[in-house]
Order: structure tokens, then sequence, then C-alpha cells
């Protein structure tokens, strides 16, 4: 009579854990929001990420790009999602989508699972351009206010707003070129000459640059980058501009708590992985496995504070 009682307690205490998801997250694919088209520097590093995600987490993942407002139109179906771990998101702007008007919510609206690495600006030209240095450029842009095209991502987006901090720090005046997406479309337009100049990551432009169609002119990191250590950063070239992108992953407010804690175990410990730590050197990135929770939590609060001031000198600020 003992042992069948025992049975039955331990029946419970198992059936109780794998109804609460401990052994059952995740036992089907999950889907990945992307806030920004297909070949955007968001999306290759979603893309890059999950494939070490789907090892860690045994379950396939399903991306579906939605670009639009800064990814705003991507978060907006995040908070209307399930919190169950199966729906997941990625943004490089969720933390100053509410400054700019674009969403009433902010990263706290969310639980943060991470950032998987931060990246530098660079900015490009056709490998046609006569522009040998960012001197150059900006010499031009001041002679010819408005004439010089510069293709940029949606407004509101982080490279958007470093074009827009670029003309405000150096007093050149570009036409920009404000595209629907992602830096994916940066790559197209000046691998094409259709555009003279750009500001984006070098991973959507990798293939254009390796294709001989796009030239680099410097960075935005605070020093040269190990993956082109040749290529001098805008600070040491007269123009004191240090910034830097990333991207978030994120889930709607209010998953079980072992869930989350299985998510940011994940994340840390891809993050943490020589093979990730490899793949941000050879994209001149930089990762950091405290990142993840309320690491990153805290980083996106600091950069939502850095990024205010230069979106009120651009005029951008649509909400206090």
């Amino acid at each position: 009579m003992k042992r069948l009682f025992l049975v039955f307690i331990l029946s419970g205490f198992f059936f109780g854990l794998l109804s609460s998801g401990v052994f059952a997250y995740p036992d089907k694919p999950i889907k990945l929001i992307i806030g920004y088209e297909a070949g955007s520097a968001t999306d290759l590093i979603g893309r890059t990420f999950i494939k070490h995600l789907e090892k860690e987490l045994g379950q396939p993942f399903m991306i579906i790009n939605k670009p639009g407002a800064a990814s705003a139109l991507a978060m907006r179906e995040l908070l209307d999602a399930k919190p169950d771990g199966y729906t997941l998101g990625m943004s490089c702007s969720v933390n100053v989508l509410k400054i700019l008007g674009h969403l009433p919510k902010t990263h706290h609206d969310f639980d943060v699972i991470g950032i998987p690495l931060l990246t530098g600006s660079v900015l490009a030209v056709p490998s046609n351009s006569p522009f040998k240095s960012t001197k150059e450029l900006v010499e031009q842009a001041k002679a010819n206010p408005g004439k010089l095209r510069m293709s940029t991502t949606s407004k509101g987006a982080v490279f958007w707003i470093h074009a827009r901090y670029f003309e405000r720090l150096t007093g050149a005046k570009f036409n920009l070129i404000i595209n629907p997406g992602g830096a994916g479309f940066v790559a197209t337009q000046l691998g094409g000459g259709h555009a003279d100049v750009g500001f984006a990551a070098y991973m959507p432009l990798q293939g254009q640059i390796k294709a001989g169609n796009i030239r680099l002119l410097g960075v935005t990191t605070e020093k040269r980058v190990q993956a082109f250590p040749d290529l001098p950063t805008l600070k040491e070239q007269g123009d004191d501009m240090v910034a830097m992108g990333w991207a978030s992953m994120l889930a709607p407010k209010g998953l079980p708590s072992d869930i989350y804690k299985k998510l940011l175990s994940a994340h840390a410990k891809i993050v943490g992985a020589k093979a990730w730590q490899d793949f941000c050197k050879a994209t001149g990135s930089v990762a950091y496995p405290e990142y993840t929770g309320e690491g990153a939590v805290k980083f996106m609060d600091q950069d939502a504070e850095l990024q205010r001031p230069i979106l009120e000198e651009i005029g951008a600020v649509q909400s206090k």
C-alpha cells in the first residue's frame, strides 16, 4: 500500500513537471519574427544565431520577416503573441520606438532574452567612387548640400540614426534615401551605383564588398576592429563619431519562469561559445554573455539614454 502511494506521489510529481514545460519545452518548432527584411543586418544575425539555438533547444525555427517602422510592426505582433516560448522576435530599435513615436511600448514591455552581438556602422561608397576618405566626402557634401545621395534604413532604425547623426556632427547635408527596411537595401543601392554613400553594418554589405562593388571609408567603433584592421575609424579621420548597433532577442511578456530560464541559459551559452565569438570577430562585432536577461535590459536602458540626445538633436523625438 505504501509502495502504491509512493508511486502515485511520484507520478503526480513528474506529471506536474511535464505540464509545467520543464521537460516538454520545446516540443514543436519556434517562430522568430524579425522586424526587418531578409538580408538586413538583424536578419543575418538572427539566421546565424538560430542555427546554434536550434542545436541547443532541439527544435527548428521558422523565420518570419516583418519589416516596417524600424521593427515596430514586428514588435506589435510579438506583443499580441501568446507568452509560451514558441514566438520570439528580434529588433535593434525596440528601446527607442516609444521615443520615436512608433510604438507606445519599450523593451520593458517584453521578456528580454538577450543581445547576441554589438557591431559598428561602416561608411561605404561604390567601388568607383572618387572619395578615398570621410574628409573628402564631407568636403564635397558641404560644397554641394543635398546633392550626394546617402542610402540608409527605415526612419528610426539604427543606421538611419547614424546617418542623421553624421550629418549633424559634420555639418554636411545629404539627400537621404530612406528605405522601407534594413541594410540589405543599402547594399543593393551602393552595389548598383544608385547611391553615393551609405551607412550600414558590415554583414549585409559583405557580398558586394567581396564582389568588388563596394568600398569602405570608415567604421564607427572606438578603435579599429580585428576583422578589417586597415579600415580607419571615423574618429581617427577627424569625425568624433562612435556609435554601435546591436540586435536583441525578445519574447512576449509573461513567459513561464522555467521556459524563460531555459532560453536565457541557451542564449548565454551560445554567446560565450568559441563558434559565436569567432563569427563576431570575422564580422567586426563583439558579443558579451552578460548581455543576457537583466544584463541586456540594463544595456538597452543605457543605450536609450545615449540615443535620446542624438534623437533630440536631429528632431526625431516624439515622446517624452
